[in-house]
């Protein structure tokens, strides 16, 4: 809440500003809803230039913060001398739905729900980003104290490091709520824009058709949907046809510039618009000065648009349908149902109108330019590459905001349009381009009765900590070997749970895998194939004691069969670990789950969601594990190794609760152990003769909840059940004879 609260007072006064200035006569509720936006993107451009410059401190971000204010409180008393109204605008007020517009407020409120329901976003893009501004914070740049430096657009990371240190709020729970204050600033933003031709309520009704946006929020994609901040307004003065064109696209020059310090997919998205623009309106007049002034214009995008692309981040092209490659077909339609259909039944019916022409060309030449995925790796080269890259996971976002505009032209009954050159009309009489009464009011139901099943998902969602990229136990344990480790060299995974322990202040041996990045990479290479072989002699000359590792990886079960490392601390599987003087043989082996004893109705093998991050599989326990829904009472097999002791030994079974379970037992030979708990993994040992089965006692009712991995491809589900995950079982010297 506090997050939000000044997200909310750093916004309002430079975003009122801007709104005023760029729409003289958009009355209170078209300023305020676009305030947000505005403000944001202000904060966003100012704040990256500080730190491309190399002048970022919390000191200085304050004084551009006040700078901001200060230009807000002097545009809105420059906008309040020059406001103007028109019959235009006093019309389509008039003509505005009370009810629709209550209805968009909800929407947006829900928008805002996760900030009060979880502390860290799903996904693990946040991982890098919050990472980003832990080095801002820290040293002023992005980079380590190892030596990493990474390239990326700062804008955003400069943003969550000043909340965070205004408000002292740790960097993932302020990364949260400015991920869902963008959005909700995004929704407000087309309320606006597209209030300016009588459908506002609309275009926020026609962004609930899809899943677009509101999943690339989910995913902590915020850099990426904070740099469309500016689109709504563009989309509102592009449509307008109330003052000169080349000061707006001047202006959307400008916005592109902004949206780049965020992220280039903004900016490339900007352009697009500029030259759906120019190729409907300027060069279909004729003359010759003006075809002049567009050429020169399309000559200054092309120039722009190798620009961004050029300086965008390089990623690998590998998969024609991966999230970084092709996204104009399949996932565009995944992303865009059903809001893609409409757009297009939409933009044949509103053809002929100046308005619909420019979305639909917007729309054509966003996705001509998705093509670029699809040419052959020797033809690429590197513009086109980073070009792609600029695109990343397009088919989330790219066409949402112009296909929700077009869609929304069409929805409303009281639009204004014009044809060619000719002024706005005004249509409220039955038989014009507009959606037939039963469709629209329909259409509100669905978005409705949506939005209600989606709020409901979403809050079951937050239950299941272990679809988070971080395991509960993890920064716990990385806050206890920071206070006996201070300020030594950690060892970690390469991976979202290892790269985050940054954030509780570790010297770590890795750096986020994020951006273009520089560093020193040697020094975790060389610790991996010592950790590996046990080189300690090479661990002590880089001055390596201590290591983390968390449930999700592999490290902690590498570590586990070393002689050399030693558990200091743990929590719920996490675990920190210190290098021994002398090695201890305590491990005797592991255990996985029989495939055979787990093929029926109660204990099915399914896909590890985190297996393709993992980057060791010591116990060659390989991609699927035995999963058990809740009711249910089984036995469940092991492949045992050999040579164990007849007499009692410690066994530790790893486990992962897929969403919190009440009531829920585990018997191994002579010991049992209690497995209820929140949802998240846990290790429980415990002393007996070893056995090769294992008896499971869930007695928790059967609860479904949608899980998004089903959709990504990490899980086999999507309509998932609560219940347990059992990973492995490991045999260790009973701790008496250790």
């Amino acid at each position: 809440m506090q997050a939000l609260l000044a997200l909310s007072l750093l916004t309002v006064l430079p975003g009122l500003g801007l709104a005023m200035w760029l729409d003289a006569t958009g009355g209170r509720l078209r300023t305020w809803c676009a305030a947000p936006a505005l403000g944001l993107a202000a904060h966003g451009g100012a704040f990256g230039a500080l730190v491309l410059i190399g002048t970022w401190s919390f000191s200085t971000a304050c004084l551009v913060t006040i700078l901001l204010q200060g230009l807000g409180v002097v545009l809105i008393r420059s906008a309040s001398n020059h406001t103007a109204s028109s019959d235009r605008s006093d019309w389509l007020r008039a003509q505005r739905s009370p009810r629709r517009t209550w209805i968009v407020g909800i929407l947006i409120a829900l928008a805002l729900l996760p900030v009060f329901n979880a502390d860290v976003s799903q996904g693990v893009d946040w991982v890098g980003f919050t990472a980003l501004a832990h080095h801002l914070v820290e040293r002023g740049s992005f980079s380590s104290a190892l030596g990493h430096a990474w390239l990326y657009p700062p804008g955003l990371p400069a943003m969550l490091a000043f909340v965070s240190q205004l408000t002292g709020l740790a960097l993932p729970a302020v990364g949260l709520a400015v991920g869902q204050f963008t959005l909700a600033a995004l929704m407000l933003g087309m309320m606006s824009a597209m209030d300016r031709h009588g459908a506002g309520a609309e275009a926020v009704l026609a962004m609930v058709l899809a899943i677009g946006v509101f999943s690339k929020i989910l995913d902590s994609g915020w850099p990426t949907v904070a740099s469309l901040a500016l689109v709504p307004a563009s989309i509102g003065m592009v449509l307008d046809d109330e003052g000169p064109r080349w000061q707006k696209r001047l202006t959307l020059l400008a916005g592109a510039v902004v949206a780049s310090m965020m992220h280039p997919a903004g900016a490339l998205i900007l352009v697009l618009l500029l030259v759906a623009d120019v190729a409907c309106a300027g060069l279909s007049k004729g003359s010759f000065a003006r075809v002049r002034l567009d050429v020169l214009v399309l000559f200054g995008l092309t120039l722009l648009l190798l620009g961004v692309a050029s300086l965008s981040q390089d990623v690998r092209l590998e998969a024609p349908f991966a999230e970084d490659g092709w996204q104009g077909g399949w996932p565009m339609l995944a992303y865009g149902s059903p809001l893609l259909i409409l757009a297009g039944f939409a933009g044949w019916r509103l053809r002929g109108h100046f308005e619909s022409r420019v979305l639909v060309v917007w729309l054509v030449l966003t996705w001509m330019l998705s093509l670029v995925h699809l040419l052959p790796e020797g033809a690429r080269g590197p513009v086109i590459t980073n070009l792609g890259a600029g695109l990343y996971a397009m088919g989330m976002y790219a066409f949402h905001l112009p296909a929700a505009a077009l869609t929304a032209l069409w929805w409303s009954d009281s639009t204004a349009l014009r044809t060619d050159g000719s002024s706005p009309k005004l249509f409220v009489v039955e038989g014009d381009p507009c959606a037939p009464r039963s469709v629209a009011v329909g259409l509100v139901v669905l978005v409705c009765l949506g939005s209600v099943l989606a709020t409901g998902a979403m809050v079951r969602l937050w239950e299941h900590e272990e679809t988070l990229a971080v395991a509960p136990g993890d920064f716990d344990v990385a806050e206890h070997l920071r206070d006996v480790a201070g300020d030594a060299l950690v060892y970690a995974e390469q991976a979202p749970w290892g790269e985050a322990m940054v954030l509780a202040g570790l010297n770590l041996t890795v750096g986020v895998d994020l951006g273009v990045h520089d560093g020193q990479h040697e020094v975790h290479l060389k610790a991996t194939q010592a950790v590996l072989t046990d080189d300690v002699d090479t661990l002590e000359a880089l001055g390596i004691g201590w290591a983390i590792s968390s449930p999700y990886g592999a490290l902690g079960w590498v570590l586990e069969r070393s002689s050399w490392w030693e558990t200091v601390h743990e929590v719920s599987g996490s675990r920190a670990w210190a290098l021994r003087s002398e090695p201890v043989e305590d491990f005797l082996g592991s255990a996985k789950v029989a495939d055979a004893s787990c093929a029926n109705a109660a204990c099915v093998m399914r896909p590890d969601p985190w297996s393709a991050q993992r980057w060791n599989d010591p116990h060659d326990l390989g991609s699927k594990r035995a999963v058990i829904d809740a009711p249910a009472s089984v036995n469940v097999a092991f492949m045992m190794p050999q040579g164990l002791p007849v007499e009692p030994v410690e066994v530790c079974i790893h486990v992962e609760r897929l969403g919190a379970l009440d009531s829920a037992q585990v018997q191994i030979g002579a010991w049992s152990a209690d497995l209820a708990g929140p949802a998240g993994h846990d290790r429980l040992c415990g002393e007996t003769e070893p056995s090769s089965e294992a008896h499971f006692s869930l007695d928790d009712p059967s609860t479904r909840w949608v899980n998004p991995a089903g959709a990504s491809g990490r899980s086999d589900r999507l309509l998932d059940a609560a219940g347990l995950r059992v990973h492995a079982i490991t045999f260790h010297l009973a701790p008496s004879k250790a």
